[in-house]
């Protein structure tokens, strides 16, 4: 029960972190800097990613 709850801790950390990287990536392009813009909307998509694949159930657990 605690590891369940250590992993969505987890999760809300990534997706929060995701959260804060697309901001900076759309403060990055009201800047008109578009390296930074393109760095953070990845950092921001890859991080997402991370918290949704954190939370899918492996095949091989039941």
């Amino acid at each position: 029960m605690a590891g369940a709850r250590i992993v969505d801790f987890v999760s809300i950390l990534l997706l929060v972190g995701s959260a804060l990287a697309f901001f900076a990536g759309v403060g990055a392009l009201a800047e008109r800097n578009d390296l930074a813009a393109l760095y953070w909307l990845v950092v921001g998509g890859l991080t997402l990613r991370a918290a949704t694949e954190v939370l899918r159930p492996r095949a091989g657990s039941r």
